[in-house]
């Protein structure tokens, strides 16, 4: 596939071409004029190119609106940004009374060229005012027509799809995707493929060209698609085959592009962020139910986030947002399709039962799922003691030191919990069995029926109930484990550097506005790291039980990721290969994945540098913990700023970040240390 733009970037990139191919286009918003160039960066360079029509305007949200209505009626095209969707509201006036309006209220139709951009969405911590998804509050308004970003849509294609009514239109932009890459060449991935579809392309269509049986429909706007996406993935291991559609423009809704994808779809879900009630999903509902119902099997599904305030804390937004695995959750709680007996999705025959006449089922075991680990914890069973589960469908969660790993059913069947939830569980023991649904007794389902009816629970070999007491939540106690055995195994030293950092910051700015990445001291750092990997190959090694030093081929290296509810290390593999850009995609996916529990033991295999984040404000030194398997961890701890003298007796600031390595004593001497770090505050300067 051909290496794609950022989302940022294709709009930026389309902003340019407007203004260059229309003269009475006007641009005004908050700090929208270079060097700013808007919030999110997307306006960079149009202020320095078209300084007499691109404006920064007083924050005044209602006014920027009102003058876009007044250049409007005028015969001009005005893009306004708002630089926080939340504060569309305050706008609410010019839009519902002014500009929408003035397209038929005086005796002719008047062309009112006004797009207003919005950014929306939570995802980054921003709390409960700079996080919403408002798009529900203007559905129905007359002559307003809403369209949402994507990243399988161009924007300049969006952007002119808009103007061509000659009619106000808001475009809603999540900020997720501002950094996120577009998917191009018509590929998602190796196994999706996209298409886009009906007038003026409006509908993306995203689906397995391999995948057979009626799909079920997940329609998605662009900040939630790659959930959505995520999902279908998912489900298809499941056996469910998924179709997402994604639409450019949310309103009006385009039954007619979606017709003959309804016709044999299994069912129909409306995924969106925004709360419950009065939204755009239920609007797409009540349109397919008007328009299409011959073609519906069901009842339209919706999902949205809870309905809370949006909180700041990455654990608690993350469960106040709609996720992937409420997407997931809502396309599996649809009534499996009907195959035939060897159809994918079927179920398997059920196992014969023991000359007792009880089959003891198909064990549900403890798969051997990192070598460092001698137990696991079970962290919770996802799927109730007595319920039918499918094939490949996952019914417990356990930890590692590392990761969070779901086990799947190996058959269709009755689940049978033998051990509790918060057990430690030693690998390749069972924890449960999957019976043949002919070997449970009717009366299982029937409240009340008497235990007898239950197969009885069998002790599982190499397994214990947690004593009683208040343990140590299950991510701590892995956590304690890498720590107890770095202390016992690894004789660590530690040596600390000043390093002036504000070169490092200045450049990371710089990256950041020439990729479109989310580029911070952070990246430059592992970027720096990896790129010493070549001249100090000995603090990447690592040390073997029989004594042995095995160097590393490449720089892999892991970060630190607190979630607030556990500590995680994924790992960014070969970084010396990514440039600065891509190594900053890499490091908000892998974060992402944390907060949102996705991560998986090949997330954290293969590290041999660990860069520790340390940065909670007023840290200014931090020792990090060796993790066995590892020789150097560097920690990154909160910048600070300093006066010094410079070279003329005078003084000048500076911002400083005291950087500390910790290390194995066994391969690296301090020597070694200090000659390593003072490269890095080397590279660091530059």
């Amino acid at each position: 596939m051909s290496r794609a733009e950022r989302v940022s970037r294709n709009l930026n990139r389309a902003l340019h071409a407007l203004f260059a191919a229309d003269e009475r286009a006007w641009l005004l918003g908050e700090d929208v004029a270079d060097p700013y160039g808007g919030a999110f960066k997307v306006t960079q360079g149009l202020s320095t190119a078209y300084p007499d029509r691109v404006l920064s305007t007083p924050l005044s949200e209602n006014g920027i609106t009102g003058v876009a209505g007044g250049l409007a009626l005028c015969g001009d095209t005005v893009i306004v940004e708002i630089m926080f969707g939340d504060f569309a509201g305050l706008a609410f006036d010019p839009i519902l009374n002014l500009i929408t309006k003035s397209v038929a209220m005086y005796g002719e139709r008047t062309p009112m060229r006004v797009v207003i951009r919005c950014p929306v969405g939570g995802g980054r911590g921003y709390g409960a005012t700079h996080s919403q998804s408002p798009q529900k509050h203007f559905i129905g308004i007359p002559h307003l027509a809403l369209y949402e970003l994507s990243p399988l849509h161009d924007a300049a294609d969006v952007l002119a799809a808009a103007l061509r009514r000659d009619e106000p239109a808001m475009l809603f932009e999540d900020k997720i995707l501002y950094t996120r890459r577009r998917y191009v060449d018509g590929r998602v991935d190796d196994r999706l493929a996209f298409e886009l579809r009906g007038a003026d392309g409006n509908w993306a269509r995203v689906h397995d060209p391999d995948a057979t049986g009626a799909p079920t429909l997940v329609i998605a706007p662009g900040g939630v698609a790659d959930r959505a996406i995520a999902a279908a993935t998912r489900a298809a291991e499941r056996g469910r085959p998924v179709e997402v559609l994604v639409p450019a423009r949310l309103y009006p809704v385009d039954v007619d592009g979606l017709r003959d994808l309804l016709d044999g779809a299994h069912g129909v879900i409306v995924a969106e962020e925004s709360t419950a009630g009065g939204t755009w999903g239920s609007e797409v509902a009540a349109r397919l139910h008007a328009e299409a119902w011959p073609l519906l099997r069901g009842p339209v599904e919706l999902v949205s986030s809870a309905d809370r305030v949006i909180p700041s804390a990455p654990h608690l937004e993350q469960a106040v947002l709609l996720g992937t695995d409420a997407i997931l959750d809502r396309i599996m709680r649809l009534p499996a399709p009907t195959t035939a007996a060897g159809d994918r999705g079927g179920r398997t025959d059920p196992a014969p039962a023991d000359p007792a006449g009880v089959s003891p089922g198909v064990p549900v075991d403890v798969p051997r799922l990192n070598p460092n680990d001698d137990s696991y914890v079970l962290l919770e069973w996802l799927v109730a003691d007595g319920a039918t589960v499918e094939a490949g469908e996952p019914v417990a969660a356990v930890e590692t030191s590392k990761a969070i790993e779901e086990l799947a059913a190996t058959q269709a069947g009755v689940l049978r919990q033998d051990v509790p939830a918060g057990a430690d569980c030693v690998p390749g023991t069972p924890i449960g069995r999957i019976l043949p649904e002919s070997a449970v007794p009717a009366s299982v389902d029937t409240p009340g029926a008497p235990a007898a009816a239950y197969p009885e629970p069998v002790e599982a070999v190499g397994t214990r109930t947690v004593p009683p007491g208040r343990p140590l939540p299950p991510a701590q106690r892995r956590i304690a484990d890498v720590v107890s055995t770095s202390h016992r195994e690894i004789p660590v030293a530690f040596t600390a550097v000043r390093v002036d950092v504000t070169a490092a910051l200045a450049y990371a700015r710089r990256a950041a506005d020439e990729t479109g990445a989310t580029v911070g001291l952070t990246e430059v750092v592992i970027a720096a790291v990896a790129a010493l990997h070549e001249r100090f190959g000995g603090l990447y090694a690592r040390l073997t039980g029989d004594g042995l030093v095995v160097d590393a081929e490449t720089p892999s290296i892991g970060l630190t990721v607190d979630v607030g509810t556990g500590l995680f290390l994924p790992v960014i593999r070969d970084a010396a290969g990514l440039d600065l850009g891509d190594l900053a995609d890499a490091v908000v996916a892998l974060r992402m994945k944390a907060l949102r529990g996705r991560l998986r033991e090949e997330d954290m295999a293969g590290m041999n540098f660990l860069v520790a984040l340390n940065d909670t404000p007023g840290v200014t030194v931090a020792r990090p913990v060796v993790p066995p398997g590892v020789t150097c961890a560097l920690s990154v701890p909160d910048v600070h700023r300093e006066v010094v003298l410079d070279g003329d007796g005078g003084v000048r600031e500076r911002t400083v970040a005291d950087l500390g390595l910790a290390y194995d004593h066994r391969l690296v001497n301090g020597a070694q240390a200090g000659a390593y770090l003072a490269a890095l505050g080397e590279i660091l300067q530059r």
